[in-house]
């Protein structure tokens, strides 16, 4: 059987946890490893920003940094749902750190919108570090044990899928492309929010 050649890692910040909780940003890597094995440019990345249409959990918030009200003035998943088909498509497998989590956000938004995310097999590196280590795979935990520094309390969908992109090459002893320039950058599809209410004032907002 032939290995898979052109991977996907992906990775979304949400609202929470919940089954009614929706992605905010949605981050991923697509990885040509015919041509990174050349020398060749190999990787190409991919950021958005959603308005999912409910507030965040604190918990959540903490962790991606957007408050409510820069979120209800960005576009909607539906807006954006036809365009990140491709990647998925292109894709022969899907990779992200604690698989299942973000393939059940993932699936409902492409689902909620009437498409049907390509059935490419999720593979989990939270899952393969466990079992070749049998430790913790936590990300963090993982990055320490390659010693790598810990990303902050704050991070981002595109940041944790090229950090889940370097766990697996790393598992898989293949060297990691050069760090793209966008990797901190805004999302793609950014909109820069209106001014916000001053607090007290009588006018409301709401999703």
């Amino acid at each position: 059987m032939t290995s898979p050649n052109k991977l996907l890692f992906v990775d979304v910040e949400t609202t929470g946890l919940t089954y009614d909780d929706r992605v905010i940003t949605l981050g991923y890597v697509e990885l040509d490893l015919e041509a990174l094995r050349d020398g060749a440019d190999a990787a190409r990345t991919g950021h958005m920003i959603f308005n999912p249409g409910r507030p965040s959990n604190p918990f959540a918030a903490a962790v991606h940094g957007y408050d409510d009200w820069t979120l209800r003035h960005q576009p909607e998943f539906s807006n954006h749902a036809e365009e990140l088909l491709p990647p998925f498509e292109r894709a022969e497998q899907v990779i992200a750190h604690n698989a299942a989590f973000d393939e059940r956000f993932m699936r409902t938004e492409f689902s909620l919108c009437g498409y049907t995310l390509a059935p490419a097999r999720f593979d989990c590196t939270m899952r393969a570090y466990k079992k070749k280590h049998a430790r913790p795979g936590g990300l963090d935990k993982v990055l320490d044990h390659m010693g790598h520094k810990s990303r902050g309390k704050q991070h981002g969908a595109l940041e944790d899928a090229w950090l889940c992109m370097r766990v697996w090459l790393w598992m898989n002893d293949l060297p990691t492309p050069d760090l793209p320039g966008d990797l901190l950058a805004p999302p793609s599809n950014w909109v820069e929010p209106e001014m916000k209410p001053i607090r007290g004032a009588r006018k409301a907002y709401s999703f």
